[in-house]
């Protein structure tokens, strides 16, 4: 018995869109473009380039690149890395002079929204830090750090436990300041 010719598109149509090839035109469409691409994100040797020249790398010491960031007025582009247990950085390119009033602004929302400043030793000790979840055994800090470059300025946020992450903060922040040094 030979299928009716209505019955055999049908299939063939619900085949299709099963394998994702359903939406397949021959020109590709906006909403074909992927969002990196679009907020200005090329494939690089590593990993990805902004086209204001900031860098992301895959892969930064024990960091992976998950997303990247748009820009706006000051930040022109970021991306977000997570690590070993739940630590997650955000690098963040500024335009230049602009880092300090960026860490500044950074403070002032955190007191803002209640959240404790602390002192730490360290590599922590060189950034603004805040605990910012104290109800568990181990406290989540964030800790934000600014860098002044040639061309751009740069922050780096890191959030992450203490004690138990305490020995990753001084070679992530060296792996971050190395990254930063191959920069345009």
């Amino acid at each position: 018995m030979k299928p009716s010719s209505g019955v055999a598109k049908w299939l063939l149509w619900g085949v299709l869109t099963l394998f994702g090839l359903a939406g397949i035109t021959a020109l590709p469409s906006a909403a074909q473009v992927p969002p990196e691409k679009e907020a200005g994100w090329q494939s690089d040797v590593s990993g990805l380039r902004h086209f204001t020249g900031l860098r992301c790398p895959d892969v930064i010491g024990p960091f992976y690149r998950i997303k990247v960031i748009e820009g706006d007025a000051t930040s022109l582009a970021g991306c977000i890395y997570t690590g070993r247990d739940g630590m997650t950085a955000v690098l963040r390119q500024h335009l230049q002079e602009t880092g300090r009033r960026e860490a500044l602004k950074f403070s002032r929302n955190y007191k803002a929204a209640g959240f404790e400043p602390v002192k730490l030793s360290g590599a922590s000790a060189t950034g603004i830090s805040f605990r910012t979840r104290n109800w568990t055994a181990t406290a989540l800090y964030e800790t934000l750090w600014y860098f002044s470059g040639n061309n751009a300025d740069f922050t780096l946020w890191l959030s992450y436990t203490l004690p138990s992450q305490e020995g990753e903060i001084g070679p992530t922040i060296a792996a971050f300041t190395q990254a930063l040094t191959q920069q345009n």
